[in-house]
């Protein structure tokens, strides 16, 4: 089987928006030699749904289809879980049946519905785990048993599906060729630079404390956090973003994600201040492919992910030490050729180049079984 010509269902947790992440990525890397049907994660059960699951569908582009759905029924446990999704994933093959598409491979970024590939008519399933969910989704062991195929991101999650027979490899977070090409009379909204950037949404897997030292500790520098605010119960995530109270910390709200190569391009260095306590943080930072694509400096911990990469990432498990090496770049800088390498280490994950990586793992599988 190859990547090519095919009809592809992705499954997200998250739904379509200007705010991209892996599984946006892929249906979109994908669609340029596939046909692609995105589906949205459902929206509030309503009691209407019992009676009549309306299907809905909107273009992206000619090859990318974005799909809307119910659940049947309120998930309130998992018999009731297993009822709807058997419900849900008959109504669906016969809306894609409707459509003459009866051939199609399930692509799952989402572990908690659709996880029983063969009720839904899918000829083959891969299952892309790109977060650390801990078996705490039901629905995650089923994928993992009901898959043909298990992608990981990391090699944590992968040790942590190994006692799964399901053919497991780890394939690493990718980046669009796009996001190297700069076009210099592209306009922005926001129009400073050499500033400190954090891209992505802004939630609890941040650590604000170390946010606050960092702005109070380089009161010159200016930090830019692009991305939404979904602040949780945090003194100084509320005196950053609520009451704000240094002016060197701006936030301009989410942004498209084709976009967010600019405001990388026109900072100084990059911020991946994530809260290693948090599950899944310390494995890494979605959007560090992006960082390092535009060749720019990353301070963080230290991420299972980039163990490979302290040669060119800034990285400390201690606070303190993140601030350090922080301090020590502003002071006096860094070697030229970092920039160039920090780019050359993004293009080795380019989406052309995984999705190739993939296509040979199906050819290399079809041919075991055949």
């Amino acid at each position: 089987m190859e990547l090519k010509n095919q009809n592809i269902l992705i499954t997200s947790n998250e739904p379509w928006s200007e705010i991209w992440y892996s599984k946006h990525n892929v249906a979109y890397e994908l669609s340029k030699q596939n046909r692609v049907f995105f589906l949205n994660p459902p929206t509030k059960w309503k009691i209407g749904n019992l009676f009549n699951n309306q299907f809905s569908e909107e273009k992206y582009s000619d090859s990318l289809s974005i799909v809307n759905y119910q659940n049947y029924l309120p998930i309130r446990s998992d018999s009731i879980n297993e009822l709807n999704n058997f419900l849900t994933s008959k109504s669906l093959r016969r809306f894609f049946e409707r459509k003459g598409i009866d051939d199609f491979i399930l692509w799952a970024f989402d572990p908690n519905r659709l996880y029983r590939p063969k009720l839904l008519g899918a000829k083959f399933c891969i299952y892309h785990s790109v977060d650390f969910c801990g078996f705490k989704i039901y629905g995650e062991k089923q994928l993992c048993r009901n898959a043909d195929l298990i992608l990981c991101v990391s090699q944590d999650i992968f040790d942590e599906y190994s006692r799964f027979q399901t053919p497991m490899h780890v394939i690493p977070h990718a980046i669009s060729s796009e996001a190297f090409e700069i076009e210099s009379d592209h306009e922005l909204e926001f129009d400073r630079e050499n500033y400190g950037v954090f891209v992505g949404v802004i939630d609890a897997r941040l650590d604000f404390d170390l946010i606050e030292e960092a702005a109070k500790r380089f009161s010159d520098e200016e930090f830019v956090f692009v991305g939404p605010l979904r602040l949780p119960e945090s003194a100084s995530a509320k005196r950053l973003f609520v009451e704000n109270r240094y002016e060197n910390v701006t936030a301009i709200g989410s942004r498209p994600f084709k976009e967010l190569k600019y405001y990388i391009n026109k900072s100084k260095f990059c911020l991946s201040f994530m809260d290693k306590e948090y599950p899944g943080n310390k494995v890494g930072h979605h959007k560090t492919q992006v960082y390092l694509s535009q060749g720019k400096p990353v301070f963080g911990p230290k991420f299972s992910d980039y163990k490979d990469l302290g040669d060119i990432m800034y990285m400390d498990d201690c606070p303190d030490g993140i601030l350090e090496k922080l301090a020590r770049f502003l002071e006096v800088g860094e070697e030229d050729s970092l920039s160039r390498r920090r780019i050359e280490s993004a293009k080795a994950h380019s989406y052309e180049n995984t999705l190739q990586k993939i296509n040979d793992i199906l050819q290399r599988q079809a041919a075991d079984l055949g």
